[in-house]
């Protein structure tokens, strides 16, 4: 356990040259980030919000200004609008079920117009360091040098975006090779002999598309996954009934089970392996057009991949094809680097964290958005701003030190039980979390229930 104190001040710290004590920054202006921007401003809780780009909406910007993103021109939504939306500010009756990246992007700036927000917001301004600083609060040094000194930091930035991860084989490909996060459309590959590194649902998007105008599309697949229609009987295969949300992910698994066995049947039966977990102890690759590329011969699924030699990739199975590009959707690592590795280091994937937000040994110092849902993050981005929002105008409280370790020891052996390994501890059932989290208010309310903010949901 990581003991760091915010009354001490780093050998790195430097003296502010702006003191903002009863000011709260917000360190990205994503998804996350306006969230909290949003529940600071409703409260009346003076902030500054800090996005290194030079538009808001964080990874869902593209072309990238300002930074990388995970964005692409063909982007679309792998979850639909209702369940995507903010529940206090709903996507447009005009916009499609699954909405393209200009338009999820558009629906965030009408967001932060909406709830007057903008003029909080400083972009094309990064955050470069972030410590504790003398007599309490947080030192936040900007790239332009200049060091304020705030209450409270709201950390809504990298995360589990932080840093891309490459599949690791031996030997040397002299052809080219890019991570999912540079990918820019399938215009590139045209004609070429592609090789696509990972399966989740970026890899399905990219294999498919791509497999449109190569030549020949691989993709090497260690661990199987449960895919899922986009559309089921008309409607978003996501959008649950009010029953189903009531249900646990076990409570719910038969019906997945079966759905899964309706629909698409075994996936060793597309050439993929069989996924190691049962349904709903990981994340749903909804795509529709992916495994009819399979079975239409554009995607040839194959093995891990043992080694390259010069444009020869070779897989476990003993195959081998040539190649002109590898692309790797193999994720990425969590990564804060302008936090010390002190104030995040003991987790196996993440920082331990109370509910996913409050490092225990850390006062003023919170995590938005460093989430897995399994549906989408920004509802839950708002409900965590919600509590912290609660936290900060002391509405409500947080048990003691040793309540929250023991309550963050339960929740991963928790985990542990009900989820795949693949997917860190950071996945969560939406319906739960936000019932948690709501549970959380009630339960350390310090003032009467009335005057505690709550999530508004926008009525039609």
């Amino acid at each position: 356990m990581t003991t760091v104190s915010p009354n001490v001040e780093s050998d790195r710290a430097a003296t502010p040259t702006t003191d903002r004590e009863d000011t709260v920054c917000v360190i990205g202006a994503g998804s996350a980030g306006i969230a909290m921007c949003r529940a600071l401003a409703l409260r009346d809780i003076p902030f500054d919000c800090y996005e290194r780009r030079s538009e808001i909406g964080g990874l869902w910007r593209y072309p990238a200004q300002g930074g990388s993103t995970c964005a692409y021109m063909s982007l679309f939504a792998n979850t639909s609008k209702t369940v995507m939306q903010y529940p206090s500010y709903p996507m447009p009756d005009g916009y499609p079920d699954y909405p393209h990246h200009t338009q999820v992007a558009r629906y965030f700036d009408d967001y932060v117009d909406h709830f007057g927000l903008r003029k909080h917001i400083r972009l094309e301004t990064e955050v470069t360091r972030v410590e504790p600083a003398t007599g309490g609060g947080w030192a936040v040094t900007l790239g332009d040098g200049t060091v304020h000194r705030y209450r409270a930091a709201m950390v809504a930035s990298g995360g589990r975006h932080g840093v891309p991860v490459y599949g690791q084989f031996d030997g040397t490909f002299t052809g080219r090779e890019i991570h999912a996060v540079d990918y820019d459309g399938p215009a590139d590959f045209a004609g070429q002999r592609v090789v696509i590194l990972g399966l989740g649902a970026t890899s399905a998007d990219i294999a498919t598309e791509v497999s449109r105008v190569a030549a020949a599309t691989h993709l090497s697949v260690r661990t199987g996954h449960y895919v899922v229609p986009k559309i089921l009987e008309g409607h978003p295969i996501d959008k649950l009934s009010p029953f189903m949300k009531k249900l646990s992910v076990e409570q719910r698994r038969p019906l997945l089970t079966l759905m899964i066995k309706i629909v698409h049947g075994d996936m060793t039966a597309y050439g993929l392996p069989a996924p190691p977990y049962k349904p709903g102890q990981g994340p749903l690759i909804s795509n529709s057009e992916f495994l009819p590329a399979i079975v239409h011969g554009r995607i040839a699924p194959k093995p891990t991949i043992t080694a390259v030699e010069g444009r020869m990739v070779r897989f476990a199975d003993g195959q081998a094809v040539e190649a002109d590009a590898i692309i790797h959707c193999t994720g990425y690592r969590i990564a804060f680097p302008f936090l010390d590795d002190a104030l995040v280091s003991g987790g196996e994937d993440a920082p331990p964290l109370y509910h996913l937000v409050v490092p225990p040994e850390i006062p003023g110092l919170y995590f938005i958005g460093l989430i897995h849902s399994m549906m989408s993050l920004m509802p839950l981005a708002e409900f965590q701003s919600e509590w912290v929002g609660d936290l900060l105008t002391d509405a409500v409280g947080l048990p003691s030190r040793a309540q929250m370790w023991s309550q963050i020891r339960r929740a991963r052996r928790r985990q542990d039980k009900r989820f795949h390994s693949s997917s860190g501890h950071l996945l969560v059932d939406p319906n739960e979390y936000e019932r948690l989290i709501a549970a959380e208010r009630r339960t350390y309310a310090t003032t009467d229930r009335a005057d505690v903010r709550t999530v508004t949901r926008w009525k039609r």
